[in-house]
């Protein structure tokens, strides 16, 4: 695993959630780097990258970010198999997992919060920008004194009911560990932290007392506490000390990297959920901390996790379990501007590719005008060279575009074919009679338009390079880096104009050709996972209006389109 995409973890010094992953850090001795966070909102470093999660622990691996200390160490043994922490058989892991919920769902947290020393000076709870924050996060309760002391009772014994089960059923026999003998694992990491938090955090001294909670009544349960803790603090010393970083140094680095943890691809079958791959969807978590929520589309979801791309271009993953997932429902927009009455519009043709983004322009500019119902699509694949499953159609196209290009519209006035897609969206233009001022805005809109197609030449330039001459030998790096210095200087460009306001909101009426190339170029970016929003924010707030837009909505690159949406039968030509 490359510097790039070595682990970093967003924690503070008080996070117990933190304390979790720690350890398993240093146990397994995995090198990771740090980003120290503020114990309440807000946190701008973890804002750079597009997280609304207000909650810590989080980690950032490469271009994927984990939220929830239980997904983290998932991720980790998924990542760094083997260890001598896993679990070994089916059973160890049903265990482990009644454990790690039990500590955290089933009320040992909880209960464990409400015997927090609130008397304690300089702790967080004399802290008044703490309170107000974890007020924020608990739906107005505020931890007062008077709070504290009233629930204190119930807490301590819960608390005890806690011990006890520790004591005289895990540990009864004399096992040293959770799961037997052979040393800490993963089950000891779920298990324990409340327990260590309670017996010998600092920052929770006397938090027992007048609980019936002491060594002396549960001496098993304290000594797997202290042989635990004696583990992590020998596997500390022998691990590399974390590097620190600051929120700008931690995008830098992960905007170097390219990778991605592969994720299973696609929805699990008879979801309850009824969600869809690359639908709009919110998650948030469902017990507190609801009110921020992480936007982005949906990239997987399966039936313990769900991972979505957010608009920075990261995939952000969260367990299923105490989270919700909703889709986002997209403003309502006017139907397309209804054609003059009695203008007669010939029938098309349109040959074209859904992966292909001047195709996308073209059949969102016809979705725009309301000409979909007039055209019929004709899928094909087209190549530069002969490749199997991308030139099977060269010659077929060729009839029509002598380059074999798409995209390439026959029409009935003009039968031997139109082709580039500017030309084709010109051809739309005064088949509708469009008319615009030719005007400074004008002028700079389309060349905003040829700026968002060299963006997309750029891209495609992208992919031939790895998919084409990668595979025989002949990929050049520099050609690649000058590809992508294209991209990013055409997005400056792009992030001007929004600025000046040459790129405005979303008309109610009909968007014009050169704002569908811009918002087609962006698009093909955040598919193909290419950095696109950094520094950029006037752009991305843009793009985030307008990707709600029904043409755009209505041609996915990754899914087959319809033409005549909305009518009884396409048209043929």
């Amino acid at each position: 695993m490359g510097n790039t995409d070595k682990p970093i973890l967003f924690h503070y010094a008080a996070s117990i959630f933190s304390h979790r992953v720690l350890w398993y850090l240093w146990l397994r001795n995995i090198d990771y780097d740090e980003c120290i966070q503020p114990p309440y909102m807000p946190r701008p470093d973890l804002s750079l990258l597009g997280v609304a999660y207000r909650r810590i622990p989080v980690m950032a691996i490469g271009r994927d970010v984990y939220c929830d200390s239980r997904l983290i160490i998932d991720t980790l043994e998924s990542i760094y198999p083997g260890g001598a922490l896993s679990v070994k058989t089916p059973s160890e892991e049903g265990t482990r997992r009644l454990l790690q919920n039990y500590t955290i769902d089933g009320g040992i947290f909880a209960n464990a919060v409400k015997c927090i020393p609130y008397w304690m000076p300089g702790g967080l709870l004399q802290d008044s920008k703490f309170l107000d924050d974890r007020a924020s996060l608990m739906g107005g309760m505020r931890m007062t004194s008077g709070l504290m002391e009233k629930g204190r009772g119930q807490g301590l014994q819960h608390l005890r009911q806690a011990f006890d089960i520790m004591e005289n059923t895990f540990l009864k026999d004399g096992r040293r560990w959770i799961l037997g003998d052979r040393g800490p694992t993963v089950a000891d990491i779920d298990a324990i932290w409340p327990f260590e938090w309670l017996i010998l955090d600092t920052a929770m001294t006397d938090s027992l007392r007048g609980g019936g909670i002491s060594e002396e009544a549960f001496p098993r349960t304290f000594a797997w506490v202290k042989r635990f803790m004696n583990a992590v603090s020998e596997a500390k010393k022998k691990s590399a000390i974390a590097q620190r970083l600051n929120g700008k140094q931690v995008e830098e680095r992960l905007q170097m990297s390219t990778t991605r943890t592969p994720v299973k691809a696609g929805i699990v079958e008879n979801d309850a959920l009824g969600l869809q791959e690359n639908d709009e969807v919110e998650v948030s978590p469902s017990d507190y901390g609801q009110s921020h929520k992480d936007r982005g589309r949906l990239v997987a979801l399966t039936t313990s996790e769900v991972v979505i791309r957010n608009s920075k271009g990261y995939q952000v993953h969260f367990p299923r379990w105490n989270f919700q997932i909703s889709r986002v429902i997209p403003p309502q927009v006017k139907s397309p501007v209804p054609l003059a009455e009695g203008k007669k519009i010939p029938p098309m043709k349109l040959f074209y590719h859904h992966a292909s983004p001047y195709t996308r322009k073209v059949f969102m500019l016809a979705l725009e005008y309301g000409l979909e119902s007039h055209i019929t699509l004709h899928k094909v694949v087209v190549c530069p060279i002969p490749y199997p499953g991308w030139s099977d159609n060269n010659e077929e196209v060729a009839a029509f575009n002598p380059l074999a290009k798409i995209p390439c519209l026959v029409t009935a006035d003009v039968p031997d074919g139109i082709f580039d897609s500017r030309v084709i969206c010109e051809y739309l233009d005064d088949l509708i009679d469009v008319k615009r001022k030719k005007d400074t805005r004008y002028f700079q809109q389309r060349a905003l338009h040829a700026c968002a197609d060299g963006i997309m030449d750029a891209a495609v330039l992208i992919v031939y390079e790895h998919r084409i001459r990668e595979e025989r030998g002949v990929k050049l790096d520099v050609w690649l880096e000058g590809q992508l210095l294209k991209i990013q200087r055409g997005l400056d460009r792009l992030e001007k104009a929004v600025m000046e306001g040459v790129l405005g909101d979303p008309p109610s009426g009909r968007a014009n050709m050169d704002e569908v190339s811009v918002l087609v170029a962006i698009g093909m970016l955040d598919q193909m996972s290419i950095a696109w929003s950094e520094r950029r924010p006037k752009l991305v707030e843009w793009y985030n209006r307008w990707r709600l837009r029904r043409s755009f909505q209505l041609t996915p690159p990754d899914k087959e389109w319809r033409a005549g949406v909305g009518t009884k039968a396409d048209a043929k030509m």
